[in-house]
C-alpha cells in the first residue's frame, strides 16, 4: 500500500502543473515548430509529468508493509517499587526484586504485539523507557536494573500519575497500567487515590499487584547475615485503586503468587477487538526523482542544443 507523508505537500504542486499545461514547451527552436504528433504530444506532458514527479517526491510518497510487534493491542505503563524493601527474601533463593523482573519478563515475552513504558519509583518516579515496541531493549534494561536505595521511600501516586502522563496520548484501543509493589505510600505530594481519579478521566485501567505479606520478613545485608524488616502493603489502597478504574488488585504473597497475578492481568487485557494490521515504510521518494530527472534529460539535451542561437521569427508573438 503507498502512502504519503507530507500529503498537503501536493498543493503546492498544482499551480507548477497548471503552469506546466499552459507553457507548451517549444521542440526544435530555432530550427522549426513542433509539426509531427509525437512532437506535439511530449511538448505538453513531459513537462506536466516533470512537475508531478516533483509534486509526489516532496510528499514523501512510501510503501508500508506489514510489520509484527508495533501494533498498539494494549499499551502499558508497568510501574515497579524499587525501595529497599524489594530486597526482602519471600523465598530463600529469590528476594522480590528478582522475581519482579523475572516474572515481568516472562509478561514480556507473553505479549509480543504489545508496547510497553517502564517507570521505576522509590521516593520519587523515574521514567526508564517510554512506550516502546522494541521488547529485545526493553527486557535488557530489566535485566541490567539494579536498585539505589539511596532516596529510598515509597512514592506510589508520583509514580501512577507519571505513567498516565506516559499513556494519556497513546491512540492503542486499551490502555493499562500495571502497579508492583510491596509497601505502603509515604513519600510524594500525590496520593495513589488522586492519580486513580486521573487515570479515570483518560479511560485507562490500573492493575495492582502487592507484594508479600504484613509482619517482619529478613532482607539479606551487605556485608552478610539478615536483618528483619517489618513492612506492611496497604491492600486496601491498591483495591480502591483498580476499582476505580476498572481494573484488578492481587495479592502475591511469595514469587508464585506474583507469577499467578501476572498470568491473570495477561487473561484480563486479551483483546477481541480488530487490530488494524501494523506496518512500516520503505521510502518511495528516490524514484520520483529518478523519474524527474529521466523527463528532463530530453529538455535538457534541447535546451543545450537551442543555447546561442537566435529566435526564429515564426515564433515573435508566441
Amino acid at each position: 500500500m503507498i502512502a504519503l507523508r507530507h500529503p498537503l505537500l501536493l498543493l503546492l504542486a498544482l499551480p507548477l502543473l497548471v503552469w506546466a499545461w499552459r507553457a507548451v514547451y517549444r521542440w526544435g527552436i530555432p530550427s522549426s515548430r513542433p509539426s509531427g504528433p509525437l512532437a506535439r504530444l511530449t511538448s505538453h506532458w513531459i513537462p506536466v509529468l516533470l512537475a508531478l514527479a516533483l509534486g509526489l517526491a516532496a510528499a514523501g510518497p512510501e510503501w508500508r508493509t506489514p510489520v509484527r510487534g508495533v501494533a498498539p493491542v494494549v499499551d502499558f505503563a508497568v510501574v515497579l517499587d524499587g525501595s529497599s524493601s524489594m530486597q526482602i527474601l519471600d523465598q530463600p533463593d529469590e528476594d522480590r526484586w528478582h522475581a519482579a523482573r523475572r516474572l515481568l519478563a516472562q509478561f514480556v515475552l507473553r505479549r509480543p504485539d504489545d508496547r510497553f513504558a517502564l517507570i521505576l519509583f522509590s521516593a520519587h518516579p523515574v521514567t526508564l523507557s517510554p512506550l516502546t515496541a522494541n521488547h529485545t531493549r526493553l527486557l535488557r534494561m530489566l535485566a541490567r536494573l539494579d536498585l539505589d536505595s539511596r532516596d529510598d521511600g515509597t512514592a506510589i501516586g508520583s509514580a501512577l500519575m507519571t505513567a498516565v502522563r506516559r499513556l494519556e496520548d497513546s491512540p492503542a484501543r486499551s490502555r493499562v497500567i500495571l502497579l508492583i509493589t510491596d509497601g505502603v505510600q509515604n513519600r510524594g505530594r500525590v496520593t495513589p487515590l488522586e492519580a486513580a481519579e486521573e487515570a479515570h478521566r483518560n479511560g485507562i485501567r490500573i492493575h495492582c499487584v502487592g507484594i508479600g505479606t504484613d509482619g517482619e520478613s529478613l532482607v539479606p545485608l551487605e556485608g552478610g547475615g539478615f536483618a528483619r524488616l517489618r513492612v506492611e502493603v496497604d491492600h486496601t489502597t491498591l483495591q480502591q485503586v483498580a476499582h476505580l478504574t476498572g481494573g484488578e488488585s492481587f495479592s502475591a504473597g511469595d514469587p508464585s503468587g506474583l507469577a499467578r497475578s501476572l498470568a491473570a492481568v495477561d487473561q484480563l487485557e486479551k483483546t477481541l477487538l480488530p487490530v488494524d494490521p501494523p506496518s512500516e515504510g520503505r521510502p518511495l521518494a528516490q524514484w520520483c526523482l529518478l523519474a524527474a530527472a529521466l523527463f528532463a534529460l530530453p529538455l535538457a539535451a534541447d535546451l543545450a542544443f537551442k543555447r546561442g542561437r537566435p529566435r526564429p521569427a515564426w515564433i515573435e508573438g508566441h
